[in-house]
């Protein structure tokens, strides 16, 4: 719930004080919350990823728009492509898409790094184990990658190697995907050992159906946050209830599979949960409220003229529920 609440503002608009409040929130938890992060090293990998692709895209914009009415300068019209006038409009568009990017990879990266995903797999019902495993195999994979990509260049250079170009990456690049390969063909052994993924019972038509409405649940889920995006949001809550109702009745589709899980600890609702869950639903009901009532508080465009962003008091104050992980983070062991 907080990840969505938080990821909601980036995914709305170009608006630069909820994209700095999110961004801003999102840093706060992943500091407050770093000491019981996994693969937190990893994750790191990313984020700087995701700050040379916003540099990348911030000089794309820069010499390829030629809207704006704050002219820096003015390459000759010889020149092919990025010839023209370069304005402070594509620039400051250019900065704030990168930091929405920005934002998104960090509360994604604290999201996969926090969650428990076998948790997450004994609180589903059996109709959604299959796509629980698939999904926590897909964020495991995703560290796994980037830690032996740095394991890989550690010893690499201790061998001399040295990367002065795109060639130099094959002796890296090699290993890590044939070491990827065989990870995948260990995992996929043991999950068949176990009969993951093994034909259940009844007819082929009882089998296909569940399979065939999570397809239109997921598809539906997707096209309302699209919906959401644009300004839909009547449309969206349609496509979102009739999602949420199709990926329901594949759950209860499974209570007949021959999927039969034994449970040994009952999963504790703490005050922590409820805080952290009560604040991401005020953020996200305040956001949405906004976006209804004043679009400009959350869309901001730099074309044709640069203004000043409109400042919204009531949904920056919505906001302020994303820091609630901060203050319930457990203190430090070093303290």
């Amino acid at each position: 719930m907080w990840a969505f609440a938080a990821s909601v503002p980036s995914l709305l608009g170009r608006n630069p004080w909820p994209l700095l409040m999110a961004l801003f929130a999102a840093i706060a938890v992943r500091v407050a919350w770093s000491e019981h992060m996994s693969s937190e090293a990893s994750w790191s990998l990313f984020l700087r990823v995701a700050l040379f692709f916003s540099i990348v895209g911030v000089i794309f914009n820069v010499l390829t728009v030629r809207a704006g009415d704050r002219v820096l300068a003015a390459l000759p019209e010889s020149i092919p492509l990025i010839g023209g006038d370069i304005t402070l409009n594509a620039a400051f568009f250019g900065v704030l898409s990168g930091l929405a990017l920005v934002s998104l990879v960090i509360v994604g990266s604290t999201m996969a790094g926090l969650l428990d995903w076998s948790a997450v797999v004994r609180l589903l019902p059996d109709g959604l184990t299959n796509i629980a495993v698939a999904g926590s195999i897909a964020f495991a994979f995703v560290p796994q990658t980037a830690i032996s990509f740095r394991e890989i260049r550690e010893a690499q250079s201790a061998r001399g190697h040295r990367v002065r170009g795109a060639r130099d990456l094959l002796p890296i690049l090699m290993p890590m995907i044939g070491g990827g390969l065989e990870r995948s063909i260990t995992l996929a052994e043991a999950l068949e050992s176990r009969g993951f993924g093994a034909a259940a019972s009844g007819s082929a038509s009882e089998r296909r159906w569940p399979a065939f409405l999570a397809a239109i649940g997921l598809a539906a889920v997707a096209i309302s946050i699209y919906l959401m995006a644009s300004g839909h949001l009547l449309v969206a809550g349609i496509s979102a209830v009739s999602g949420l109702v199709s990926l329901f009745l594949v759950a209860l589709s499974g209570r007949n599979a021959a999927i039969h899980r034994t449970r040994y600890r009952v999963p504790i609702w703490s005050w922590r949960d409820t805080g952290v869950s009560v604040g991401a639903a005020i953020s996200l009901l305040m956001t949405l409220i906004v976006l209804e009532t004043n679009p400009s508080a959350l869309r901001y465009e730099p074309y044709p003229r640069l203004t000043v962003p409109v400042v919204d008091v009531v949904l920056l104050a919505g906001l302020l529920g994303l820091f609630v992980p901060v203050l319930i983070a457990p203190q430090s062991e070093n303290r």
